[in-house]
C-alpha cells in the first residue's frame, strides 16, 4: 500500500493521532468528542456527531479500525472509488443522530469506530470471499483473518463490560449497524452492477469476448507509453471505443462474479491505472 494515497490510510492517521492523545491527556480529547445526546440537543454541539468514532476508542477498538483500513480498506476503494467515503460519512450520521434522538436521556456516550470497523470487515468478506491478504510477509485468506479478529475484538470486549460493568448496548449497536449496512451496501450494489449490465449488453455483445480473445503482440509500455485506449483493453481494436469507466464496470462485473484470481496481468494493470486517474 502506498502511504496516505487512500481515503482510508488518511483516516486512520486521524484515528492514531486522536488515540495517542487522548492517552497523553487522560481521556480530555475523547470527552470533547464523545456524542452525548443531551449536549447535541441541549447545547448545539453537532460536531459530536461526525467525532464519537474517533473518541475514546479502547486499545481492542483501534486494533480493530487498524486492522480493517490498513488492510482491506484500500482493497475496497479500488472497486467501490469515492463513494466508499461517502458510504462511511451516512453510517456514521445515521447511526449518530439515531442514538442522539433514541437515548435523549441517557447519560451514557457514544464512542468508538466499530461500526466503521465492522462495515469493512463484511464488505470485504462478501467483495472478496477468497482474496489472500499479505499479513507481514504471509499470505492468508481475508476470511481467516476477519474471522479471528472479529472473535478476539469481541470477546475482549465481554470481558471489559463484565469487568468494568460499562453499558454494552453501544457496542452491540455499532457492530449490528456495520455488518447490516454492508450487506445492505451489497447487495445494492449487486443490483446496480445488473442493470448496467443490461444496459451495456448491446456493447458486449456487437464485440468480440473480452475474456476469451487472445491478444495480439504490441510495444511494450516502454516504448508506445499509455494510448487513449486502456491497457487491458488496448490489444482488442474493438473496444477502442468503450470509455474507461465502461472498461471498468466489466473489469468489476467479472471480479464479484469470479474474484480478483480471475483477473489478467493486463486487466489488474489497467485498474490501477483507472483508479490512480480518479485520485
Amino acid at each position: 500500500m502506498r502511504p496516505f494515497q487512500s481515503y482510508s490510510q488518511r483516516f486512520l492517521l486521524i484515528a492514531g493521532v486522536v488515540y495517542l492523545l487522548n492517552s497523553a491527556t487522560k481521556g480530555l480529547i475523547g470527552v470533547n468528542l464523545e456524542l452525548y445526546p443531551s449536549l447535541v440537543l441541549q447545547h448545539f454541539q453537532l460536531w459530536r456527531i461526525l467525532t464519537y468514532p474517533i473518541a475514546s476508542l479502547s486499545i481492542s477498538g483501534m486494533m480493530l479500525l487498524s486492522l480493517s483500513l490498513y488492510f482491506f480498506g484500500e482493497e475496497l476503494e479500488m472497486v467501490f472509488r469515492r463513494r466508499l467515503p461517502l458510504f462511511l460519512l451516512a453510517i456514521t450520521l445515521f447511526q449518530g443522530i439515531g442514538y442522539t434522538l433514541l437515548f435523549q436521556d441517557s447519560g451514557v456516550p457514544l464512542a468508538g469506530g466499530e461500526a466503521i470497523s465492522f462495515y469493512i470487515l463484511t464488505l470485504f468478506l462478501w467483495t472478496f470471499p477468497r482474496r489472500a491478504i499479505d499479513l507481514f510477509g504471509l499470505h492468508v485468506r481475508g476470511d481467516v483473518i476477519i474471522l479471528i479478529a472479529s472473535f478476539i475484538f469481541l470477546t475482549v470486549s465481554a470481558i471489559e463490560v463484565l469487568l468494568t460493568k460499562t453499558p454494552y448496548f453501544p457496542l452491540v449497536t455499532q457492530s449490528g449497524l456495520g455488518i447490516f449496512a454492508g450487506l445492505l451496501t451489497v447487495f445494492m450494489y449487486m443490483q446496480s452492477s445488473s442493470r448496467a449490465k443490461t444496459n451495456r449488453s448491446t456493447v458486449i455483445t456487437s464485440a468480440p469476448s473480452l475474456f476469451n480473445e487472445e491478444y495480439l503482440p504490441v510495444e511494450s509500455d516502454f516504448q508506445q507509453g499509455y494510448s487513449s485506449v486502456s491497457p487491458a483493453l488496448r490489444h482488442v481494436s474493438s473496444y477502442e471505443h468503450m470509455t474507461d469507466e465502461e472498461q471498468a464496470n466489466i473489469l468489476l462485473d467479472k471480479i464479484f462474479s469470479n474474484g480478483t484470481e480471475s483477473l489478467s496481468s493486463d486487466e489488474r494493470e489497467f485498474l490501477e491505472y483507472y483508479s490512480k486517474n480518479l485520485k
